[in-house]
């Protein structure tokens, strides 16, 4: 008999094929057809309803996660409880969407929220960048704690920004601190992963950010510069590095400390010499963002005494440079004291968070050495102030207003008849 075509076998006087059914390229089944002496029957290795439903499963809830023996690439949220669940799976919507095209690229889904399985969800890293960012999203906003606790840390302090700006409970955004610090001391933590990690180090606990070394300037200067700390983080971690450092008071500490100034007592800044307050440098008052007013008032007390800077006449530029925040606290009648050059020194940062009734002391000689975007600031801040103020006038009823004007008119005849009778 003459060779059989490829893909078929030869048995008595029969061709029976050999096939080899594709569904997918993870999933393949082979049915092979033999002949028997009486009848012909069917063997298959897989049930095909098991693998469609296999295919469906993929479809529905991602692919099921690998042995996760090598725990290197993961967090340290990899236990050996995990070790051992079988219900881990990758929340994707990356499953069926390759027939779907825009510019010739595949488009993005987000997975199903009923097909995420809270608590047992980890985040599969592929080539697919917008992929990966949607999966991640949908972790973070339909997972749980345990969930984000399994997340790379790596991946966590790349997308330390966007993840920030995810509006999802606190528990979440301080649980990525667990996963980028891993299995180690919160001391050993280095000044680069903090960097990296800077858009969320607010969630932190203030306990753990005294535990970092507050004894290497970079974490110290970091810290004392991060613009969204509070009062109470900056007190604790100002508590905790008096007790380590017992040279703070010196004026190279003082400048490492910047925002942490806010937290430290009142009683001990009064122990500081006066000249100590002129030898810090000109950035210390611009982080100052954590102090409320007293301590404001307090700082600006100090720094214009007579061995510091003096009195609001006698600064210049310079002098209105380093006093920063600190100008937020300056009475009106002192602003409209200081020399007209040296409102130069008068930043966009310090005119954004000073208060209209103040500016409107402000001369218009004055006004003529502010530069560009201050000015901008000062206009819309003024406007919007007299704006506010005209429209709480009209909403006074007619009556008061009435009555108002018959007192000032009774006030002024009053006067009048005064006058003439002496």
């Amino acid at each position: 008999m003459a060779d059989a075509p490829s893909g078929y076998e030869i048995c008595d006087a029969y061709q029976y094929p050999t096939t080899i059914i594709e569904f997918d390229n993870h999933f393949k089944q082979k049915i092979i057809t033999r002949p028997n002496a009486d009848k012909l029957h069917t063997s298959a290795e897989e049930d095909p309803y098991e693998t469609f439903q296999d295919v469906i499963y993929t479809f529905l809830f991602g692919d099921h996660a690998p042995d996760l023996q090598d725990k290197e690439n993961y967090s340290s949220g990899i236990n050996e409880t995990d070790l051992k669940n079988k219900l881990l799976h990758y929340p994707t919507g990356q499953a069926l969407r390759k027939a779907e095209l825009f510019a010739n690229e595949p488009s993005v889904h987000l997975p199903f929220a009923e097909m995420v399985h809270r608590g047992h969800c980890m985040l599969n890293i592929t080539d697919d960048h917008m992929q990966t960012a949607v999966d991640a999203f949908a972790i973070f906003v339909e997972g749980t704690v345990e969930d984000i606790k399994r997340l790379p840390a790596d991946y966590v302090l790349r997308s330390a920004r966007t993840i920030s700006m995810l509006k999802i409970s606190r528990e979440k955004l301080a649980m990525t601190w667990i996963v980028v610090k891993g299995s180690n001391d919160t001391i050993h933590v280095s000044p680069e992963v903090l960097e990296m990690y800077r858009p969320l180090f607010k969630h932190i606990n203030a306990r753990e950010m005294a535990r970092l070394n507050l004894l290497d300037d970079r974490i110290l200067n970091y810290i004392g510069t991060h613009p969204d700390l509070d009062r109470h983080q900056v007190g604790v971690i100002a508590s905790k590095y008096i007790k380590l450092n017992r040279r703070w008071q010196e004026p190279n500490y003082l400048n490492l400390m910047n925002n942490l100034l806010c937290g430290v007592p009142m009683a001990f800044m009064r122990k500081i010499a006066e000249n100590i307050y002129l030898q810090l440098s000109h950035q210390v008052f611009y982080h100052t963002r954590a102090c409320d007013s007293l301590q404001l008032r307090f700082y600006l007390a100090m720094m214009t005494k007579t061995q510091a800077l003096g009195k609001a006449y006698s600064w210049n530029a310079l002098d209105v440079s380093r006093l920063g925040l600190l100008l937020t606290e300056v009475p009106g009648r002192d602003l409209a004291s200081i020399k007209p050059e040296a409102l130069a020194g008068l930043t966009t940062q310090v005119m954004a968070r000073m208060q209209p009734e103040n500016l409107r002391y402000l001369t218009d000689h004055q006004l003529q050495f502010l530069s560009d975007k201050p000015l901008n600031v000062l206009n819309k801040k003024l406007k919007t102030f007299d704006g506010r103020n005209l429209s709480s006038f009209r909403q006074m009823p007619l009556c008061f207003i009435v009555f108002i004007n018959v007192l000032a008119f009774c006030a002024q005849k009053y006067e009048v008849q005064v006058k003439c009778f002496v």
